[in-house]
């Protein structure tokens, strides 16, 4: 895999909270099943700690091994709040409401066009026009 390939971002269209939940953790669990390293961007110590206990409790029949840390890592799947590439994951899942435009790190960026309230509405909207203008594929799940 060469650097000069587009980014993929994915969008996940959601209209419930719970969908989010479950978006996030089955797209961990996707990625850990695979033995790939795999981000969690999220936008303060509240999100991140409320994340981090998500792994643990969902699905409710297992957990995630995972750790929240915005240290260096080897560590499968992590839960940050830095903006930066800390375990060499090829994957990300973007919870802040900035794009996650980080120059050449990633190969796909999942996010959500987030239809919960008109704010979040937009916010995904400018996310969506950002990776836009830098040329990402785009999908929409």
């Amino acid at each position: 895999m060469t650097s000069d390939l587009p980014i993929r971002v994915v969008f996940f269209q959601v209209r419930e909270t719970v969908l989010k939940l479950q978006r996030i953790a089955e797209t961990a669990q996707t990625h850990f099943e695979k033995k790939e390293p795999f981000l969690i961007f999220v936008e303060d110590a509240k999100a991140q700690q409320f994340v981090d206990d998500l792994l643990w409790k969902f699905p409710e029949t297992s957990f995630l091994p995972h750790m929240a840390t915005d240290d260096t890592t080897k560590e499968w799947i992590v839960v940050t709040k830095l903006k930066r590439n800390i375990n060499g994951a090829r994957a990300a899942f973007n919870l802040c409401p900035t794009p996650l435009l980080i120059e050449g790190s990633f190969r796909i960026i999942y996010e959500f066009e987030d239809l919960t309230s008109p704010s979040k509405k937009q916010l995904s909207a400018v996310r969506f026009d950002a990776y836009k203008e830098a040329r990402c594929l785009i999908e929409a799940r």
